[in-house]
């Protein structure tokens, strides 16, 4: 199986915080034109958790057909209300996404029981190609290999996993439990810097926001790794860690992507969604120095 880049694509958002669909469309070229293999749209980069159903519906089906089979098509369909979840995973199958991700119900605090509980309900009422997106972090629960083996007995439509998680071994431990059973299992890390030794330990790539703003490079990187190209992958693994000052020079990073993009010439407004803010002219200048760092060159 050969290594992807996904791009978890940011959502480009009008003074009136309606979606601006034509930044859209021109995000979707810049990514897709930089070799980036798909698009993960309404993801935790896109700003899910603040749109209500009709607009995640409205974002999905242009994305599908907008993209119009140039990339893989990934839709995030999570959300807090279990029908909700069925009803918009099943729209986007049904709209042409070439599978759905769902994070699991956050807030609550989960057992093991409950989520495989959820995820097996769930699984059974969607008609097409799932990835669970574990982000323990946000959920406030992790999914363990035990809970993915059992729902993965049930349900031939689960195909993968997104894992958002900072230390690659818990990465490994998915790929290492649960691919001798199920090779055909695509484990993804959720952080860039991680993209590396998951590949190499047999995962299947990054669904990375990085991707964003550097999708060549990151595009570059799962070539390099495809190829067994060591001193090419040396060389982006150390700007892709460099790059990840991204996530940590502003939290959360969805504003400060925006303001590189928009000074790179892409077409993106910068605001956000609440409770995220656009970042402040002064806020601007206390990262200036940042900016010289990642964009600015």
């Amino acid at each position: 199986m050969k290594s992807k880049y996904f791009c978890p694509i940011l959502t480009s958002f009008n003074d009136d915080s309606t979606i601006n669909y034509d930044d859209m469309h021109s995000l979707y070229d810049h990514v897709l034109e930089g070799g980036i293999d798909g698009i993960l749209v309404g993801g935790s980069a896109g700003e899910f958790y603040a749109l209500n159903y009709n607009e995640a519906e409205q974002l999905i089906s242009d994305a599908v057909q907008y993209i119009n089979h140039r990339g893989i098509v990934i839709a995030g369909t999570g959300r807090m209300n279990r029908l909700e979840t069925i009803n918009l995973s099943n729209f986007a199958l049904e709209q042409g996404a070439d599978a759905v991700i769902i994070v699991g119900p956050y807030y609550s605090a989960c057992s093991q029981e409950d989520v495989f509980n959820y995820f097996d309900d769930i699984l059974g009422h969607i008609s097409g190609n799932v990835y669970l997106y574990n982000y323990q972090d946000r959920t406030g629960y992790d999914i363990s290999v035990n809970t993915v083996l059992r729902l993965l007995e049930k349900h031939k439509n689960l195909i993968g996993i997104k894992d958002t998680h900072p230390v690659s071994r818990h990465s490994q431990k998915y790929i290492n439990e649960i691919l001798p059973l199920y090779p055909n299992f695509a484990v993804y890390t959720g952080y860039d810097t991680n993209c590396v030794p998951v590949v190499i330990s047999g995962g299947a790539g990054c669904i990375g926001a990085l991707s964003n703003v550097y999708p060549k490079l990151c595009h570059d990187l799962v070539v390099a790794l495809n190829e067994g190209n060591f001193n090419q992958i040396v060389e982006i693994q150390r700007k892709i860690d460099t790059y990840a000052l991204f996530y940590e020079a502003y939290t959360p990073f969805n504003p400060l992507m925006k303001w590189a993009l928009s000074e790179m010439g892409c077409s993106i407004k910068e605001n956000c969604r609440v409770p995220i803010s656009k970042l402040t002219d002064s806020v601007k200048s206390d990262l200036d120095m940042v900016a010289k760092r990642l964009w600015r060159k």
